[in-house]
C-alpha cells in the first residue's frame, strides 16, 4: 500500500528527539509525520501497577504492548521505552545538565565548543519540559544524605530537578489551566507523590512529551501515527515531480501475523527511534536491504551505558514505606566520577523484584558468581523469601541508580546469536574502549551502608551478579559526530554523511557518558539540531 501524500519530514520515533523535531519543524511550516511503533496512552490507560505486564512491558510476541522494553545482549541488558512519547512515558523525570566531562570528551570536543553551543538549548529544554526542584524528601533521601556526609560529599547532596507539575498546596487534587505555556497547553493536576512515575503517570502530573513538545507539534499540524514500525528507508531514483527524495517502508507493529507494508514518500527523514531502534534500522538499511550502502563504517561504535549499575536494598521489616514521592527524589556525588540516586516504584508494583539477586563482590568468573549466589541464598533463606515472596516489596525497597562519567563502551553490529534466535539482529562486541564495568565498588559501598542503616538486605541485579552482564536504562551513542564518513556517522547538522535529508536526532548521537540522567541532554541536542534547519521557504 502506498500513501500518496509527500511529507516534508517523516520522523521515526516520538521520544525526546522525535517530539522536539516534530514541534520545531511544524513551527517552521513543514508538513510532518511521526511514526511510532508503540501505542498511544491516555493517562487512564497506563497500568495501575507493573504486574499488568500487557500494559507495562513491550513484548509483541507475548501480545504485550506496554511502555518498557527489556533487550538482552551478550555484554549489556537494556531497559528502554516504547509508546507515543517514547521514553518520557516511563522515565524517572530527572532533568539535569551534565558536568563538563561530557562537553570536553575527545569524541567530539575537536569539532566545536559544545558547552557554549548547547547552553541556550538547555535553557529552552528546561522551560519546555517544566523543570522544577523536587519539594519533598523522604526516608531514603535522609539515609543517603547521611552516607554522603560520611563520604565527605554532603555538599553535593541535592533534591533532583524533575519534569513534574507540583502546583500550589491549595491546588491539590484539582485540575488547573496550563501552568507552563500561557494557557496554550493542556490542563494539569499537581503531583500526589504516589511514586508511579515509571509505571506511567495516571494523574496528569508528569511532564511527558505528550504534554509539551508532542502536544504542540500536533496542534501545529504534525501527524502522529502510532503502532507503525519503520522497516526501511530508500532513496528515490531521479528527480521526482513532487519533490520526494526518500521512501519509508513501514508496517503495523501490533498486527497478529500478516503485516502489510506501507510506503510513505518524504523529502527528508529523521531517525529518532532511540539508540537501539535507530541503530537497528540503520544497520538494516546498510547491510540487509542495502538501501543506504554508504552509511559510515563507524555505525554502532562506542555505544555507552552511562557506566551505570542498578543496585538496591529491601527492608526486612513490614512497616517501612519508601514508595511515596516522585520516582527519583535526590542525588549526590559518591566520588569525583560517580553519582547515586534513590529510585522507587509505587505500592503494588513489585514486578522488578525478580531482577534482584544477592550483592556479589567476586570477580568475573561466572560459575563462581553463580555458586556464591546459591550459597548466599542457602545461608540466608529468610532474606531470600523477604525479597522475592513477602508482600509489599515496593514499599520496602529502594533501588540505587549509580551513574559514572567514566569512559567505557561496547560496539553494536548486525549479526547472529542465540539471543537473536538465529536471525540477523543487533549483537554486542567489545571494542577498543574500556569495557563497561559489572561492579562499581563505590556503588556497592553505598548500597551496603544503606542496608546497614535501614535493617535492609543489600541487592544487585541478577544479570550483574550471576552472569557478569551490566544493566542500563540509558543506552547512548553509536552514531558519532564527524567531519566525514571516516570520522563519524553524522555531520554537525546531525545529517548522515552521503545522504542529504537524512538525520539522526536521539540518544544515539550523545558522544560520551554524561554521568546523570540524559533526557535533558538529548532534548537540548534535538533543539540544537532543529535550530540548524531553516524555516520553510526561506533562503538556505
Amino acid at each position: 500500500m502506498r500513501d500518496q501524500t509527500v511529507f516534508d519530514y517523516v520522523i521515526i520515533g516520538s521520544g525526546f528527539g522525535g517530539s522536539v523535531s516534530a514541534m520545531r519543524l511544524a513551527e517552521k511550516g513543514y508538513s510532518v509525520l511521526v511514526l511510532e511503533r508503540g501505542k498511544r496512552y491516555r493517562d487512564p490507560d497506563f497500568a495501575k501497577n507493573n504486574w499488568m505486564i500487557w500494559k507495562y512491558l513491550w513484548a509483541p510476541w507475548l501480545r504485550c504492548f506496554g511502555i518498557l522494553q527489556i533487550s538482552l545482549f551478550k555484554h549489556v541488558l537494556v531497559l528502554h521505552g516504547s509508546g507515543v512519547g517514547g521514553g518520557s512515558l516511563g522515565y524517572a523525570n530527572v532533568l539535569m545538565e551534565p558536568s563538563d566531562e561530557l562537553f570536553t570528551s575527545p569524541a567530539w570536543s575537536h569539532l566545536a565548543d559544545w558547552k557554549q553551543l548547547l547552553k541556550p538549548h538547555y535553557a529552552t529544554a528546561r522551560r519546555m519540559l517544566g523543570v522544577a526542584v523536587n519539594p519533598r524528601l523522604g526516608p531514603a533521601d535522609q539515609v543517603l544524605r547521611e552516607i554522603a556526609a560520611e563520604l565527605g560529599s554532603d555538599s553535593t547532596f541535592q533534591a533532583t530537578p524533575v519534569g513534574v507539575f507540583f502546583g500550589k498546596p491549595e491546588q491539590a487534587d484539582q485540575e488547573v489551566p496550563d501552568p507552563y505555556f500561557d494557557g496554550e497547553g493542556p490542563a494539569r493536576r499537581p503531583c500526589n507523590f504516589c511514586g508511579g512515575c515509571m509505571v506511567g503517570c495516571r494523574h496528569n502530573a508528569k511532564n511527558t512529551l505528550v504534554k509539551n513538545y508532542l502536544y504542540f507539534a500536533e496542534k501545529k499540524g504534525a501527524q502522529v501515527w502510532s503502532e507503525i514500525e519503520a522497516r526501511d528507508v530508500r532513496p528515490l531514483e531521479g528527480k521526482q515531480a513532487d519533490g520526494a527524495r526518500y521512501e519509508v517502508i513501514c508496517r503495523k507493529s501490533t498486527a497478529w501475523t500478516v503485516k502489510q507494508e506501507q510506503r510513505i514518500r518524504a523529502r527528508n527523514v529523521i531517525f529518532s527511534a532511540g539508540t537501539l531502534g535507530t541503530l537497528r534500522l540503520l544497520f538494516r538499511c546498510r547491510d540487509v536491504t542495502r538501501s543506504l550502502p554508504k552509511l559510515s563504517l563507524r555505525l554502532g561504535e562506542t555505544v555507552r551505558t552511562n557506566s551505570e549499575s542498578l543496585l538496591g536494598v529491601t527492608n526486612r521489616g513490614l512497616h517501612t514505606d519508601f514508595s511515596s514521592g516522585v520516582a527519583i527524589t535526590s542525588i549526590f556525588n559518591a566520588d569525583d566520577v560517580t553519582r547515586v540516586e534513590p529510585v522507587r516504584y509505587p505500592r503494588g508494583s513489585s514486578l522488578m523484584r525478580f531482577m534482584a539477586g544477592p550483592l556479589i563482590n567476586l570477580g568475573n568468573h561466572i560459575p563462581t558468581r553463580i555458586w556464591r549466589s546459591i550459597v548466599e541464598i542457602i545461608t540466608h533463606p529468610r532474606d531470600f523469601l523477604k525479597v522475592h515472596l513477602l508482600p509489599g516489596w515496593a514499599q520496602r525497597s529502594t533501588i540505587l541508580l549509580v551513574m559514572q562519567t567514566e569512559d567505557n563502551a561496547i560496539h553494536l553490529r548486525l549479526g547472529r546469536s542465540l539471543l537473536t534466535l538465529f536471525r540477523r539482529g543487533l549483537v554486542s562486541d567489545l571494542g577498543s574502549a574500556a569495557p563497561i564495568p559489572t561492579r562499581i565498588d563505590i556503588g556497592h559501598e553505598v548500597t551496603r551502608s544503606f542496608a546497614q542503616k535501614t535493617n535492609g538486605i543489600p541487592l544487585g541485579s541478577i544479570n550483574e551478579g550471576l552472569f557478569n552482564v551490566p544493566l542500563t536504562a540509558h543506552i547512548l551513542g553509536g552514531c558519532a559526530f564527524g567531519l566525514d564518513a571516516q570520522d563519524g556517522v553524522v555531520d554537525l547538522d546531525c545529517q548522515l554523511h552521503h545522504y542529504p535529508g537524512l538525520y539522526v536526532v536521539d540518544g544515539s548521537i550523545v558522544p560520551a557518558n554524561p554521568g546523570v540522567n540524559p533526557s535533558l541532554t538529548i532534548t537540548a541536542m534535538a533543539e540544537y539540531a532543529m535550530s540548524r534547519i531553516s524555516t520553510k521557504g526561506s533562503a538556505e
